[in-house]
């Protein structure tokens, strides 16, 4: 390793790095789960009675319960790639390992990566699920005891760092986790006959736990040290502990709207249908359903949707808007809401009647909310389907939007009751008001139309 490929350019601004690796730019700090990390530390507890597994066929061979270089590679990538809820959809594997190669300056192998993949699935700290059409990986542990993070300096994506010693490495992870974000702070731990550190080193004296230090010390990036002090000595009562100071120019403070990921797109299949559905979206503005559940409401519809004509896709684009002005983006579930609504596809046809005609305007014209409110069109249609082909069902609502908006305009700005029709078409049987429906006018009118008698 030349000394060209260790250096690294410390942006004197952000405390980033500029790295020799295949991000454009520099690299920004990663923030990593308190207990993903507290996790995979605690493998080492087990290291005693653990053997050699092959996690994967005619694959690189690995201790289960060991943290490996590589395991902290994957570790960095996942906290880099997954989004905030600790997912990642439309990632397979493969590209997974492309990213983390991106990333750092020295990539472990394909083999090797694919293997801790595998031994982490087996551990139950990562899991991978069919969400719709695409897989979903998902980190278990992600904020399950506190909402804590530790964030890194980008250094840990370096050359220098990754060819230490895998045992100064944890070392380091677990003093920075330790010091959090407080500079210049003299901190210590002892080194007892069942020290953690040793657990976590697989070390057993102090002498040991020193080469260790000794090698973090003596990097350097940027001509700055990862320490201001930094020892191995017995303290006032004769225990031995480790002491240190980090640099604070490796000590990241996070900063209220600083982002630590980068979440790529989600492969989706059925691209056509996607690039459609986006285009649509955009024309009708509503470009924030893609980001909803973190994408998977956008993947499901894509699911629901990959089979449909333009027509339909047109539809639903529209009925989505409808929805998301009357309710907010987040108040309903647009994928059942649409899943009951296609599956009659005639369903679509008899809508787009009622919206070419006008007559749209006055299906909902009572005071309805919630639930019923949203099932309104469907229960209308049903009322309908069985009563009028689809060019009677236009003739008859055009002739009524000709009479209902000579009464009460070209859209009702109150609730309409069958008091207030006075008695034109209907005749009032009772003293109280009752709702208006759009579907009992169109029937009445129809009947009218045909000179028809309704009991």
């Amino acid at each position: 390793m030349g000394d060209a490929k260790r250096k690294s350019v410390v942006n004197r601004s952000t405390s980033y790095l500029q790295l020799d690796n295949k991000n454009l730019g520099s690299t920004y700090p990663v923030s990593v789960d308190h207990t993903f990390l507290s996790d995979l530390f605690d493998l080492e507890k087990s290291y005693a009675s653990d053997s050699v597994v092959m996690f994967r066929k005619n694959s690189h061979p690995l201790r289960k319960f060991h943290v490996t270089g590589t395991t902290i590679r994957f570790m960095m990538t996942i906290s880099r790639r997954f989004n905030t809820e600790g997912t990642l959809a439309g990632c397979p594997l493969h590209r997974l390992y492309q990213l983390m190669a991106e990333e750092y300056e020295e990539s472990c192998t394909k083999e090797q990566f694919y293997a801790e993949a595998h031994k982490l699935i087996a551990l139950g700290i990562l899991s991978v699920s069919r969400s719709g059409i695409i897989d979903e990986w998902k980190l278990e542990s992600y904020k399950r005891d506190t909402r804590r993070f530790v964030l890194f300096h980008p250094l840990v994506f370096t050359a220098a760092f990754t060819d230490l010693p895998i045992a100064a490495q944890k070392l380091y992870l677990y003093i920075v986790n330790k010091n959090g974000e407080k500079l210049k702070h003299r901190d210590k731990e002892l080194l007892g006959r069942h020290s953690w550190l040793y657990t976590l080193t697989h070390k057993s004296r102090p002498a040991q736990i020193r080469e260790l230090l000794q090698s973090l010390s003596a990097l350097e990036i940027n001509g700055q040290r990862l320490f201001l002090e930094c020892s191995v000595e017995k303290d006032a009562l004769g225990r031995w502990a480790v002491h240190w100071v980090l640099n604070p120019t490796f000590v990241v403070q996070h900063v209220p709207g600083a982002h630590y990921r980068m979440v790529p797109k989600a492969k989706v299949p059925y691209s056509q249908t996607v690039s459609r559905l986006r285009q649509l979206f955009s024309f009708n503005r509503i470009s924030e359903v893609e980001q909803l559940g973190n994408g998977n409401v956008f993947l499901n519809l894509v699911q629901l949707l990959h089979h449909a004509s333009m027509k339909v896709l047109r539809f639903a684009a529209a009925r989505i808007r409808e929805l998301i002005i009357r309710y907010g983006l987040h108040e309903i579930d647009l994928v059942s809401m649409l899943t009951v609504e296609l599956e009659d596809r005639s369903f679509v046809a008899y809508m787009e009647v009622v919206k070419e005609t006008g007559a749209y305007g006055y299906l909902d014209a009572f005071e309805e909310e919630g639930v019923y409110a949203e099932a309104r069109p469907l229960q209308f249609f049903r009322a309908i389907k069985d009563k009028f082909s689809i060019r009677e069902f236009a003739k008859v609502c055009s002739r009524a939007v000709s009479e209902l908006q000579e009464r009460y305009g070209k859209q009702p700005n109150t609730a309409i009751s069958l008091k207030s029709m006075n008695g034109h078409l209907f005749t009032e049987s009772s003293h109280h008001e009752e709702a208006f429906y759009l579907e009992d006018f169109l029937l009445e009118l129809e009947s009218n139309m045909n000179g028809k008698v309704t009991e």
